[in-house]
């Protein structure tokens, strides 16, 4: 307390905190600025024909046009000689029967002459134009004020403690180190591009939807309206969409899209750095060991791969959490079931696992799938009676904190045939790596451990046979044994990456063993159980290096050296990247993604085709007709005419949980899959009355949502009651 009285009072820091409040006044300042719409109407042709000087900020262009075929051109803007990187743009399609169009821009600096560029079709009559001004330039100055502002100030606090009263070695080594490990990581994100993976707009695209939904006050959607013209996809329902709300919040502030990505995965590699240090240093109870770890497992080959070569977005999420898996398991079978607190070790895997099934279901599979395994090699400590208990409360507390997203989850997953689960036995053994590709240490598109990993489990076959005798034989045994498991499951896991298992033969076997092999999608996601099982088996390596002699060289030289060798390769993984990844975007107008980026559509319904899914009107069958037609997101009425059975399909692609009735009687209707499984509403005879079809769920997520709320809010309160009950009895001694 004594060392932030003294900076407070430091007349230099005073002018700093000066200087940031006034930056923070401007941007609020700009708050209140002039927004909405600036010209439309007449005024438009001067933007087309003449331009129009504008200051810097954020705007938005839309195009109110008709027009039909196949290709009805794009539009955007431009500027007169604009300085470098003043006008952040990109055109934007037209899409037959949508009617609107948006184009978002920023302006980093005042021009003089700004011209909307209209690249239509003939066929296409332009309607008007309508140009808004935004307040996102000052909602990301204010964001970037906070965020520097902390930073810095954080960064002068911790020096000015140094002064007063130095850190240890240790701790020096995690102050730098955890961001240095970060930087080297996030080397790719520092350029004014987005590096193309292979999953990068399906991602993007999740992230632009989510932001729409939140800012139509659609908290917790499960289909999102923003997807293929409107007809919305589902999914948020399989693939959880709660870690992305920090970049769609980025979004909403106003930052363009590759930014905002940009920003999120520094943010997870950073969450990475840290939750392998804490899981490690906790685990083995060094920090040297933690930053060890932290080091090995950020800069894992296959980590970085996925972030960069394939944008898979839910899979390196999830290796945030895998971390707190290893740490909660290894508390759970080598602490005394006696011991005081014992039961309360299932905390940790239970974040571990609730972390990994909300970032991605495949990786949560595959995590659920190696910790039976686990606790089947050990099953004499598994069913000692306290250790059960403990491993049903991780197993109970995780499902019922997630309930509001399994239940849904599972519902859809039985209430019909999706593309990844309804094409038979899933063949994927051929998708399987080559084993020489385990191997790989200096290429861009390295997908095993790396040299680094390669060389402790290397040293692991060489050293553990050795004990010096300075431990008791059964702490040294417990360590060789958690070594030998993490050993055994990596190669294991290395294996089963290969296209030398037998997926096929165990795909054929049932049903069950198929449709887990088609979730799984590829053999080469196993690597991600080996990253940290191999990380692991390289913990216990160092804490024997740190506490033996290896010969003329120190444990932490050993380390370092160890260290040093995965900051190279990872420095030269990141830059080859940089350098080989010819395939680059600027996305500044998101609505140039277009709504189609669904992959391979593995979300989509049998028979659903997703070039038949574009901006159209319902379509009613004979003996009915409609007047009138009005949607909102995923809610859709018309005025309807029956004259005999027939039905009404409107442009919604159709999973369990649509609702529909009639507004003046109240009578609800009967809601199934349409044609190409839009949503068909059946009509009785002599129906005559407004038609409302929405997006509902059903009943029992509300009881599931329910649950997961109670259950956190009531652990929550109850460690918040006990962390102040020691409190107290501190305050007492």
């Amino acid at each position: 307390m004594r060392v932030k009285v003294s900076f407070l009072k430091n007349r230099k820091i005073l002018l700093l905190l000066f200087a940031e409040l006034a930056m923070l006044l401007i941007g609020v300042s700009g708050l209140f600025g002039k927004s909405g719409v600036i010209l439309e109407g007449q005024d438009t042709e001067w933007l087309v024909d003449e331009g129009i000087p504008l200051s810097a900020g954020v705007y938005t262009l839309k195009l109110y046009y008709e027009g039909e075929g196949d290709s009805l051109g794009d539009f955007g803007v431009e500027a007169e000689n604009p300085m470098y990187k003043t006008l952040l743009c990109n055109n934007v399609p037209l899409y037959a029967g949508a009617g609107e169009s948006a184009c978002q821009f920023y302006l980093l600096d005042s021009v003089e002459n700004l011209r909307a560029v209209l690249n239509v079709a003939e066929n296409v009559e332009v309607q008007g134009l309508e140009l808004i001004a935004e307040k996102g330039g000052s909602r990301i100055w204010l964001f970037w004020v906070i965020t520097g502002s902390l930073l810095l100030d954080g960064y002068l606090l911790a020096a000015w403690r140094q002064r007063i009263k130095p850190f240890s070695a240790e701790s020096r080594l995690v102050i730098f180190g955890i961001p240095g490990i970060t930087l080297v990581s996030s080397l790719p994100l520092l350029v004014d591009y987005t590096i193309m993976g292979e999953e990068l707009m399906f991602h993007m695209m999740r992230i632009e939807a989510l932001a729409d939904s939140i800012k139509w006050g659609q908290l917790g959607v499960r289909i999102e309206a923003a997807w293929l013209a409107g007809h919305g996809y589902a999914n948020s329902i399989f693939c959880a969409d709660t870690w992305l709300v920090l970049p769609a919040l980025l979004r909403i502030i106003g930052f363009p899209m590759d930014s905002a990505y940009r920003i999120f995965v520094a943010a997870v590699n950073l969450a990475t750095a840290l939750t392998a240090y804490a899981s490690f240093s906790r685990c083995f109870r060094s920090r040297y060991i933690g930053i060890f770890g932290s080091v090995l497992y950020t800069l894992a080959p296959y980590r970085l791969y996925n972030i960069y070569n394939s944008a898979a977005v839910g899979e390196y999420t999830a290796m945030i959490f895998l971390p707190l898996l290893a740490w909660g398991f290894y508390r759970i079978f080598t602490e005394d079931p006696k011991g005081k607190g014992y039961f309360w070790n299932w905390v940790i895997p239970a974040i571990g696992f609730t972390g990994i099934m909300q970032s991605h279901m495949p990786s949560c599979e595959l995590a659920v799938g190696f910790a039976v395994l686990l606790c089947l090699v050990l099953w004499r400590k598994t069913f000692r009676r306290r250790t059960f208990i403990v491993l049903l409360n991780t197993a109970g507390i995780t499902v019922a904190v997630n309930a509001w997203y399994l239940v849904p989850f599972l519902d859809l997953m039985a209430a019909d045939k999706y593309n990844f689960n309804g094409n038979g036995y899933a063949l994927i053994q051929s998708r399987g790596l080559l084993p020489a590709q385990i191997f790989y240490t200096l290429q861009a598109d390295a997908v095993g451990l790396g040299a680094a990993l390669l060389l402790c489990l290397v040293l692991w076959l060489v050293i553990r046979r050795r004990n010096s005798g300075s431990l008791s034989e059964e702490y040294w045994k417990r360590e060789k044994r958690a070594g030998d498991i993490a050993f055994g499951m990596t190669a294991l896991a290395l294996f089963m990456s290969t296209c030398l298992f037998p997926w096929d033969l165990l795909s054929k076997s049932s049903r069950f063993a198929a449709a887990m092999a088609d979730y799984l999608q590829f053999p080469g996601r196993m690597i991600f159980i080996a990253a940290i099982a191999s990380v692991f088996t390289a913990c216990v390596m160092g804490v024997w290096f740190l506490r033996e002699k290896a010969g003329v060289l120190s444990g932490k030289t050993v380390l370092a050296f160890i260290g040093l060798i995965s900051f190279v390769f990872g420095s030269y993984q990141v830059n080859d990247i940089l350098l080989t990844r010819n395939e680059v975007v600027k996305l500044y107008s998101a609505q140039s993604m277009g709504s189609t980026a669904v992959l391979d559509g593995a979300y989509l319904p049998i028979g659903a085709e997703v070039e038949h899914m574009t901006y159209h009107e319902p379509v009613i069958s004979e003996g009915g007709s409609m007047e009138g037609y009005e949607k909102e997101g995923l809610s859709c009425m018309a005025y309807v005419t029956a004259e005999k059975e027939s039905y009404i399909e409107f442009p919604m692609l159709y999973y369990k949980g649509y609702r529909a009735k009639a507004l003046e009687t109240g009578e609800m209707l009967t809601a199934v899959k349409g044609e190409n499984s839009d949503v068909r509403v059946l009509l009785p005879e002599g129906f005559q009355g407004t038609v409302r079809v929405w997006y509902d769920g059903m009943w029992y997520w509300r009881l599931a949502e329910a649950l997961s709320v109670i259950v956190s809010i009531g652990l929550l309160m109850y460690s918040l009651r006990m962390k102040m009950k020691r409190m107290k009895q501190g305050a007492q001694r």
